[in-house]
């Protein structure tokens, strides 16, 4: 008798543990709108568009509230925080099925394709080749007969380069799709290809204790960005495009330890909300700048009122520089971070205007308000996927 009531007992209490954690997680329910998830570096789902703009419901509202519930329920980030440090202490591995760890602290992202760029393991990527750089030859002609040159830049991926870090399955240097289309395109097309992973490879056998790309990042180091940053230039210069020097650059040890977005999608590995920093993190910066930030004047607001209005990626880091000092040559670089984040400042120190927009396909209003002599569109290996089918649109127009 006394067991059953000791049961009973306990039953109740896991009951109302149960029920308190209900409440206060709707207790507390995130009400503000766009609110950033500390344990999870991102914003969260906001309330959905119900209806469309013709008066008919959203076909997607079932699943828009289903992600603004789960993402703003109360005490969310608490939750993550609990799963993310039982995750990586206890079972070494992430909260977040977005993030593989590897050996000797890498840490790869483990979507979109990104641990399987190997042309052994993307079929239907390569039997689409042959389409992609019809695409790509329809949009340097297009340009072309504009008076304007085509650049295609591929930044490779992570384990294009450091492979041997994966702890999933084996892995080694060897052609991944990048490889595949910059080959093909540079056999059977004129379109100009700037594709770095050999020199980035060298770069990394040769190097003393510098990486090339960062472990909590799926962007390069300062040390891997120059080398992608010299090898666009050369091939601009090799192809006749431009003439023109890398700047001088100042490497320096930063103050404060580095975390990389991977680390942010893994969240807190620590009860203190402490994430996966690179403690030893050498940044850069240009020696002697002579480019100008644009962030005033009657241009500059059209342009950002066109980037807002198009509906870019991001909008907020699309940029525009002057450099009175540089060559007299306006270029556009449509991409994402690899070059946004990473290389604009040193791009800007080599031409006289470089305008930088979130995109991943090209608009013919947008050149149209650049004009610039060259566009080179900039893609990650790990998108190329999405990205050859993205920019199909303007090749088609």
């Amino acid at each position: 008798m006394e067991m059953k009531n000791t049961e009973k007992i306990s039953g109740l209490i896991i009951t109302a543990e149960l029920f308190l954690l209900i409440a206060l997680s709707l207790i507390f329910f995130n009400r503000e709108e766009g609110r950033e998830s500390v344990a999870e570096n991102r914003r969260l789902a906001p309330f959905p568009t119900i209806r469309e703009e013709d008066g008919s419901v959203s076909m997607t509202l079932g699943e828009d509230l289903k992600a603004w519930f789960e993402d703003n329920l109360g005490l969310r980030d608490a939750y993550l925080t609990i799963s993310g440090v039982l995750n990586y202490n206890l079972f070494g591995r992430a909260k977040t099925g977005k993030v593989e760890l590897g050996s000797d602290d890498f840490l790869y992202l483990a979507e979109e394709g990104n641990l399987s760029l190997e042309t052994s393991k993307s079929e239907e990527f390569v039997d689409k080749i042959p389409e992609y750089a019809s695409d790509q030859q329809k949009i340097a002609d297009k340009l072309a007969s504009q008076g304007i040159d085509y650049v295609l830049m591929i930044g490779p991926g992570k384990p294009s380069v450091y492979p041997e870090y994966i702890r999933s399955s084996s892995h080694v240097v060897e052609e991944t799709i990048g490889d595949a289309l910059s080959g093909y395109l540079k056999e059977n097309t004129d379109v100009h290809v700037s594709w770095p992973k050999q020199d980035l490879i060298g770069a990394k056998d040769n190097a003393e204790n510098e990486l090339i790309y960062l472990k909590t990042d799926t962007h390069w180091t300062t040390y891997g960005r120059y080398i992608a940053y010299e090898d666009l230039l050369k091939d601009l210069s090799d192809w006749g495009i431009a003439d023109v020097k890398p700047c001088e650059v100042r490497y320096y040890k930063s103050e404060e330890p580095y975390y990389g977005d991977l680390a942010g999608m893994m969240g807190p590995v620590t009860w203190s909300g402490e994430v996966l920093k690179e403690k030893d993190f050498t940044d850069w910066e240009v020696v002697s700048p002579k480019a100008e930030v644009v962030d005033k004047g009657e241009r500059y607001e059209a342009f950002k009122a066109m980037m807002y209005e198009k509906n870019v990626y991001n909008p907020e880091l699309c940029a525009m520089f002057h450099n009175d000092s540089a060559e007299d040559m306006s270029v556009l670089v449509c991409g994402d971070s690899m070059v946004g984040i990473c290389l604009l400042p040193q791009l800007a120190e080599c031409f006289s205007d470089l305008t930088f927009v979130w995109s991943y396909s090209l608009d013919q209003e947008i050149i149209d308000f650049v004009k610039p002599d060259l566009v080179i569109s900039e893609f990650g290996e790990r998108e190329l996927r999405l990205r050859m089918d993205s920019i199909r649109e303007f090749a088609g127009e």
